[in-house]
């Protein structure tokens, strides 16, 4: 168990034995953490931070031998002791999301009881408290935070304010009829072929009427197909397969190629569907999309951060934060671009260096780095301006504009490569970060998680005179 902690932030963990550590019967033990385990895997956790956390509270409370695996259909602890039969349970995940919000509060709850804040009494009242917690931020809110967020990506793209403003309305129709496509039973896939398919299509009218250019066109309908990809499922996909949990990695890269191959055959649709009442032709090589200048990539990345933040269901303790390390990740980025390396090169080193700020803050403020993470990397990291000229070659008709498009989508990947980079060099310094409390044991007081009785028998007094 020691070997498992090795490199983490918990790194150092040990069992607590007497009053501290003999307190609860295995039973108790494996059912809380097979509770934490779901809990965490549904508000978008990583399956090697999963295992981190579990490992580390079960060390805590001196449960070992333990083994311990998590698939991409379940959780199954194995606890095995010299003596007396072993103790087996399985815990099928039903649910997996991504709620940053509730991820947040599980990792000050493992915190918590890592430093005896908290008793299991309490640890599984939060727990259940955390599944029930509504979301962070009102629908609408949400809503106008990824309408927010659509202006930054265009203008990010080279768009002008007209696709800006295009981009802002999409954004809100794609996320409600998301929500409504999803609360009947829709498959992703189809849900986002029929998002991108709509997007091209009204992208096309717009260049009919004359609404927008066709490099407008372009930087929005990028935006909101940039937008549509999983983030914290590219991240923690690169994190499981990095790490070695290969299932759920794979299953993870299914859900990822399920959505970009949805993508893929709904903007080709979308252009097919209008392409009978719109005649439109479009000449890539007489358009020029710009980046921003550094000033203004930077407001954006202000903007961008803090509007995903929302939108991903951030507390708003969490949002400066995220805003700082965007603009470090975007500064970077336009740093290395600046000195000529290559996009997906300089994709990664700036991940690298977000990675390693968000595992530092997080650690300080008893978070998960995700929490950070991903919102900053949204706002800064995002190849929006690739996947606009891959999609204004896609327009054209151009040869081999397909293969361009799915490369430049595919260079969120670097990110999460970086990110999983930069954790793992932080992570000896974050760990200085962890609070180092004098430890004071909180007695349970219901009785579905009462400390099991100790009884010591008493010594004799003196030698029978009878």
């Amino acid at each position: 168990m020691r070997a498992r902690l090795r490199g983490t932030i918990y790194e150092g963990t040990t069992p607590e034995h007497g009053i501290g550590g003999d307190l609860y019967s295995p039973r108790q033990i494996v059912d809380f953490c097979l509770d934490l385990g779901d809990v965490m895997l549904a508000s978008g956790a990583d399956v090697r931070s999963t295992e981190v956390a579990i490992v580390a509270v079960s060390t805590k409370w001196n449960l070992a031998p333990l083994e311990l695996d998590i698939n991409g259909t379940a959780i199954t602890i194995q606890y095995a002791p010299v003596e007396g039969p072993p103790l087996i349970k399985t815990r099928v995940i039903y649910a997996e999301g991504s709620n940053l919000h509730r991820l947040s509060l599980v990792y000050q709850i493992v915190d918590d009881l890592l430093h005896d804040d908290r008793d299991m009494t309490t640890a599984v009242a939060g727990l259940v408290d955390v599944l029930r917690s509504p979301p962070r931020w009102p629908s609408w809110i949400t809503d106008l935070a990824m309408g927010m967020l659509g202006v930054s990506v265009t203008l990010q793209a080279g768009g002008t304010w007209q696709a800006a403003i295009g981009a802002f309305v999409i954004m809100i129709g794609v996320m409600a009829t998301g929500r409504g496509l999803a609360a009947r039973g829709i498959p992703q896939f189809f849900v986002v072929g029929l998002q991108a398919g709509a997007t091209a299509a009204l992208g096309t009218v717009a260049i009919s009427l004359d609404l927008l250019s066709a490099g407008g066109a372009a930087a929005m309908v990028a935006a909101v197909v940039v937008l549509t990809l999983p983030h914290p499922t590219i991240v923690t996909w690169a994190q499981d397969a990095i790490s070695g949990f290969r299932a759920m990695a794979l299953g993870r890269a299914l859900v990822i190629g399920l959505i970009v191959a949805g993508i893929v055959c709904g903007i080709p649709a979308g252009i097919a569907v209008t392409a009978g009442f719109v005649d439109i032709e479009v000449d890539p090589t007489n358009i020029t999309l710009q980046a921003l200048p550094l000033w203004l990539s930077l407001c954006s990345s202000f903007a961008a951060a803090s509007a995903n933040a929302v939108a991903q269901g951030s507390s708003a303790r969490m949002i400066p934060i995220t805003i700082g390390v965007a603009l470090v990740g975007n500064l970077s980025l336009f740093t290395l671009r600046l000195l000529g390396v290559p996009l997906m090169g300089a994709t990664f080193l700036a991940a690298t260096l977000l990675g390693a700020l968000s595992t530092v803050a997080a650690a300080r403020l008893r978070t998960a780095a995700t929490v950070i993470a991903v919102p900053a990397f949204c706002g800064s990291l995002l190849p929006s301006l690739a996947v606009a000229s891959a999609l204004l070659n896609f327009m054209s008709g151009t040869d081999g504009a397909e293969v361009d498009f799915i490369f430049s989508m595919l260079t969120t990947l670097a990110i999460g490569a970086g990110l999983v980079l930069g954790s793992l060099l932080a992570t000896p310094g974050a760990r200085r970060w962890l609070r180092r409390r004098k430890k004071v044991y909180v007695q349970s007081l219901h009785s579905d998680t009462t400390p099991i009785n100790i009884i010591v028998a008493p010594e004799p007094e003196g030698p029978r005179t009878d």
